[in-house]
């Protein structure tokens, strides 16, 4: 009998009381309402899911499908404004999760059951020092001494893995790197051996390789205590190479849920058949044959910045080489991808390449012409043909502004467009061309998902009709199908308008699907670079090696 898509999602696991582990939390039929203006958001409706001990569930789905809000339900952390409907259920070791009181939930917390957060940045408080925060935790829920919960607050860092704990605890977190910030976090969930894990993004901020390492190590600890964890994603390598159940999640319900591997061989679900679908594929379009037109060349290029060490009475200045000698030529049509991890100055090296930051050494040239010599005045005439998109469009657009100032601002400044009509309809023209309704002229930013914010900053950079873009990690705060999207748009515009690109990321599944050639940094230098097919396929040197293998198995 074929399924049909009701019984796709029911109550309770089709393995449920099978494998002999301990049934540690069940969740029946949560439904959570969210009060706004104007209004009720249906956030969560009817969610059910099982968890055992020793295991790992996945909760997928993309942004705004509610497994967040699945989450903090269960940790009792909802704001103000949300009310947990009658008929929820959740239970945890038989403890009845939902009609517990907040002194009871504050026990729990932490020592039941623990939560790692999205961004340790603002989830970590940057004005006490690592140590003061994680001793705070292990006080809360243990008589010890402060020097006893120090000794622990060591250990926690060194299981961790973070080099020199001792020295870490009088660290703030701002002098932590993010993938150090983030074990950090995991050392605070773990701090009183949570029975239940709750890892909501945990990599999402992070580069390939680092990522790889806090997964293995979330598994390791696992492992190690016999956790159970509930793994909140929406990136489906990460799904596959360590849960052992996946639930899938789309506007606050479970469309389907089934064992791992069962569930990525036969998807049943059109969401879930969709979800997997919108992994990046494909390869760039070919180059014409013949076609040598350079359009932007770095020759020796240098960047670099006088940092200090030291305290405030005794400086000590150094220089950090953020580029260091780099040689670039990017051809007509072509779309480059510079990729690395955070740090390694690929942000850097565009941004100098199209004269938002200065250079210390070398030429850039832009169509044959010098610009690396030329002020801001000189540099006006050649915006219009050289734009960039960034990485969050929420940041980049200004709030307040209507679509229609946001876009219609580049022309004006640049004298496009001989009245107002023209510029309107250029303005239209671009949103038709980056895939949007041209009648959102009056709406602004906050009106708009993540996706259709970035297509208003694609529109933007395209209504000039530039020669080049720069695209600084353009799909990274995306969702896997709307960064599809995002490509295959790229991919049009770049055939349909002729655009050159210079692609920075550390995703290497979407420069594989965009680019021609991607030279690889590492520490202000190029380590590798050629055509995606040799590079990706063949990496020549460990680091290359590293990235790839961080970011197609996971497994580093």
């Amino acid at each position: 009998m074929a399924m049909t898509d009701k019984n796709l999602a029911p109550a309770e696991r089709f393995d449920l009381g099978t494998h002999g582990r301990d049934l540690i939390l069940d969740a029946r039929n949560v439904a959570v309402d969210f009060k706004v203006e104007g209004g009720v958001v249906h956030a969560v409706r009817d969610v059910s899911f099982q968890l055992h001990k020793g295991e790992t569930i996945a909760l997928v789905g993309e942004s705004g499908s509610g497994k967040s809000v699945t989450a903090r339900t269960l940790m009792r952390l909802l704001t103000k404004r949300a009310t947990i409907l009658p008929g929820t259920e959740i239970t945890l070791k038989g403890r009845d999760i939902v009609a517990a009181e907040e002194r009871e939930m504050r026990k729990l917390r932490g020592n039941d059951i623990a939560m790692i957060f999205q961004e340790p940045m603002s989830s970590l408080n940057p004005v006490y020092t690592i140590g003061q925060q994680i001793c705070e935790i292990i006080h809360l829920h243990n008589r010890v001494s402060r020097a006893e919960a120090m000794d622990r607050a060591e250990q926690l860092l060194a299981e961790v893995q973070i080099p020199e704990p001792r020295a870490r605890l009088h660290n703030y977190p701002h002098q932590l790197s993010g993938g150090q910030r983030q074990r950090v976090m995991i050392a605070m969930a773990l701090a009183n051996r949570p029975e239940v894990l709750i890892a909501d993004e945990p990599t999402t901020a992070l580069d390939v390789t680092v990522q790889a390492q806090i997964l293995n190590l979330i598994k390791d600890l696992k492992d190690k205590y016999g956790m159970a964890v509930i793994l909140i994603t929406h990136d489906l390598t990460i799904v596959r190479q360590f849960s052992d159940y996946v639930y899938v999640m789309q506007n606050g319900q479970v469309q389907e849920h089934n064992e791992t591997e069962a569930l990525f061989a036969n998807p049943q679900h059109a969401y879930t058949k969709h979800l997997l679908a919108s992994e990046p594929k494909g390869t760039a379009l070919p180059l014409e044959e013949g076609a040598h037109d350079t359009v932007l060349e770095g020759r020796n290029v240098k960047v670099s910045f006088t940092l200090k060490r030291g305290g405030f009475f005794k400086p000590d200045f150094f220089e950090l080489k953020a580029v260091d000698d780099l040689n670039i030529s990017l051809m007509r049509h072509e779309t480059l991808g510079i990729v690395g991890e955070s740090g390694s100055g690929k942000t850097t090296f565009g941004q100098a390449l199209i004269r938002l930051i200065g250079n210390q050494g070398g030429e850039i040239l832009f169509d044959g012409e010098r610009i690396d010599t030329k002020d801001r005045k000189a540099m006006r005439p050649l915006r219009s043909r050289m734009q960039i998109v960034f990485q969050d469009p929420f940041a980049s657009l200004n709030p307040r502004m209507s679509v229609r100032q946001i876009i219609e601002e580049g022309l004006i400044v640049n004298g496009i467009g001989a009245n107002t009509r023209e510029r309107v309809e250029r303005v239209r023209q671009a949103l038709r061309d980056s895939g949007l309704p041209d009648r959102i002229l009056n709406r602004f930013p906050h009106e708009f998902s993540g996706g259709q914010r970035q297509r208003i900053a694609i529109a933007r950079a395209i209504a000039l009709e530039p020669e080049f873009i720069l695209l600084d990690e353009p799909t990274s705060a995306l969702d896997l199908s709307v960064q599809a999207q995002i490509i295959d748009l790229l991919r049009k515009l770049q055939d349909e308008k002729g655009l050159s690109y210079l692609f920075i990321s550390h995703d290497l599944k979407v420069v594989r699907a965009l680019c021609h050639r991607v030279m690889v940094m590492q520490h202000g230098k190029i380590v590798e670079q050629g055509p995606v097919s040799d590079v990706l396929v063949n990496p020549q040197t460990d680091y290359t090696r590293r990235l790839v293998r961080a970011a197609f198995e996971i497994a580093a």
